[in-house]
């Protein structure tokens, strides 16, 4: 009956911790409605975008995102660590957090981004990303930018 119990508990235990894990989409597909001049005929098409990128916000998502005035302020990293050609920014949340946190994911080529609300047991994000020699953001990387929360 222990042996169960134990069990049990360890397997909600592990649920929760992969329930807290957040990551963005490798790609987003937009759907382009091109706006055309009288006498043309616009055809919608569907793009594919790379993940590019990473924003953190302190607020109510719906409202901030929905602001006609510039992008939501966001929150720098706690800390930053370069490693050769490699930059990883990280933000820490500890305790309880008062306000609402969102992560907005950005692609390449396109303005549209997707944006979630962190979930409270959040207790940090990494994000991974290629730099320069100038130590700026490399556009083309050769891998893919690695972002994670848990």
């Amino acid at each position: 009956m222990r042996t169960i119990l134990l069990s049990t508990l360890l397997a909600l235990c592990a649920s929760n911790a992969v329930a807290a894990e957040v990551r963005c989409p490798a790609s987003l597909t937009v759907q382009a409605q091109p706006e055309a001049p009288g006498g043309w005929s616009p055809y919608p098409a569907k793009d594919s975008h790379a993940f590019a990128g990473v924003s953190l916000v302190e607020g109510d998502r719906a409202k901030e995102m929905a602001a006609p005035a510039p992008a939501p302020a966001t929150q720098a990293p706690d800390r930053s660590l370069r490693r050769g050609r490699s930059e990883t920014q990280q933000w820490d949340f500890i305790g309880p957090r008062r306000d609402k946190v969102f992560l907005i994911c950005r692609y390449t080529g396109t303005q549209a981004t997707i944006a979630l609300d962190l979930p409270r047991e959040v207790r940090r994000c990494q994000f991974t990303f290629e730099i320069d020699a100038r130590g700026a953001m490399v556009d083309s990387p050769r891998s893919p930018p690695q972002f994670l929360c848990r």
